[in-house]
């Protein structure tokens, strides 16, 4: 197809780009090794650093395939952003096994559905999410459960002991469950450790990514290896030329790490560049979020327009200094234009909206990081064709026109998991696929939202 955005790309971004033909794993390990003393991830003011990091994944991986974990098996994580999230991302990965991620403040009965459909026997749970998971463990529908407390991976005892007195004895937060469970810091303390990974390939499974639904049940995206390597490829054969270095960033995950945009944007793309993530466990108590902020010298803050509004509303944040800050996304849900525009009158950094789906990885098109702030989501990404479509006649439109976005990438999923008929749906015959978005491109090739096909509030960035 005629990618007429492309020349409008800004200067050094190619059309297409050479996808490496590696895993998620092999990334991994090549940052593990060569960022070995850089700080990896920060939770509560402690690091880990990347030999740290790999370290305590090997254990974990180590203790999980003790479990009976072997590739291709499906495990959940139920955890809000902790230190433990990406550990235990890439621990089942690791292993060749698939990750489940859910929204740890899903009901017990949203849990059960998404254990049921997937096919999960594992789970790795916080501890005040754990007992959700009791009828689930006594009906035999999980076999094994390991569960964490927040500062287990904290290295010094005496913080460990404090937020764990803290959340028992002050907050009284319910921290009990009614099964054995194995415990996380058992599995990351013993000598241990899973050296070689399970042989994997790019096309294996790596995610069955649950996205909200228009109708009924939520449905399982399946991401490969693949996919997720190509999307994190593509962000950055678009950040590069503009950004530089991407190593030695301080990136803030405010996002939850269950979400596509938080899980590629944030954690993928800038460990696997050597940067630091720092954890943000409860954004919406906004108080600690801006402690956060104000303690970590960070230089890329992605949000949704709901939290960059609450931070602008709150002016601990509004009155302090952020001189390290330069970048700046907006995904999930576009950014108003108001918000945008009193971010930067706030931090002098304009938010850069982008646009994606859970079944793309997410990305699909990016903007530039401008001064001005246009309303659109940007240009399609290398390797990416982006359609508008008649809705009836699904023949492509003219530039203006508006109708249903389509997309084909080596980002999009291969289907739905245990639902072809919705897979048929969403996917043509020639790889497209039907985001049920409405768009349309303006003259320089940039695209804009319009509206969805089925009537959907979006809150938070999910769909309801």
């Amino acid at each position: 197809m005629n990618k007429f955005w492309t020349k409008n790309y800004p200067k050094g971004i190619l059309p297409e780009v050479d996808i490496p033909a590696i895993t998620l794993v092999d990334m991994f390990e090549d940052t593990c090794s060569k960022f070995a003393s850089s700080k990896a991830v920060t939770c509560h003011n402690t690091s880990l650093t990347f030999k740290e990091f790999h370290q305590q994944v090997g254990r974990l991986s180590y203790s999980l395939k003790a479990m009976g974990v072997k590739n291709g098996d499906r495990v959940a994580i139920i955890m809000p952003n902790i230190m433990q999230y990406p550990i235990a991302i890439f621990a089942i990965l690791k292993l060749g096994a698939v990750v489940v991620n859910i929204n740890p403040l899903y009901t017990s009965s949203e849990i059960e559905y998404i254990i049921e459909d997937s096919g999960a026997k594992v789970a790795l749970v916080l501890n005040l999410m754990a007992g959700r998971l009791n009828d689930l463990v006594k009906n035999h529908k999980l076999h094994q459960v390991v569960v964490t407390k927040i500062p287990d991976s904290y290295s010094s005892w005496i913080k460990r002991t404090l937020i764990n007195l803290v959340i028992e004895k002050i907050k009284r937060l319910d921290v009990n469950y009614a099964y054995k469970a194995v415990k996380f810091s058992d599995c990351i303390n013993h000598a241990n450790s899973l050296a070689v990974a399970t042989e994997i390939k790019n096309t294996d499974l790596a995610f069955i990514q649950y996205t909200g639904a228009t109708t009924g049940r939520p449905k399982g995206a399946m991401l490969s290896h693949r996919n997720i390597v190509a999307n994190v490829t593509q962000v950055y054969n678009w950040l590069i030329p503009q950004v530089g270095k991407l190593s030695g960033q301080v990136v803030i995950d405010a996002l939850p790490l269950y979400h596509i945009f938080s899980l590629t944007a944030n954690l993928f793309t800038f460990f696997f560049a050597g940067s630091e993530n720092v954890m943000v466990p409860n954004p919406k108590d906004v108080s600690d979020t801006v402690k956060i902020l104000k303690s970590s010298n960070f230089t890329v803050f992605s949000a949704l327009d709901t939290l960059y509004n609450h931070l602008l509303n709150n002016t601990e944040f509004t009155s302090n200094k952020y001189p390290n800050f330069h970048y700046s996304v907006a995904g999930g849900m576009p950014a108003r234009p108001s918000v945008a525009n009193k971010w930067f009158a706030v931090t002098g950094v304009m938010p850069s909206n982008c646009y994606g789906m859970t079944e793309a990885s997410p990305a699909v098109t990016m903007n530039t990081f401008d001064k001005v702030f246009d309303g659109s989501v940007g240009f399609p990404i290398p390797n990416t064709e982006v359609e508008i479509r008649d809705e009836q006649t699904k023949q492509p439109l003219a530039q203006g026109e508006h109708g249903i976005i389509w997309v084909r990438g080596p980002q999009v999923m291969s289907g739905y998991w245990n639902n072809p008929q919705q897979t048929a749906a969403a996917i043509d015959e020639n790889g497209w696929f039907n985001s049920g978005d409405i768009g349309y491109f303006d003259s320089m090739g940039k695209l804009f939202i319009s509206g969805r096909l089925n009537d959907m509030i979006i809150v938070s960035g999910f769909n309801v």
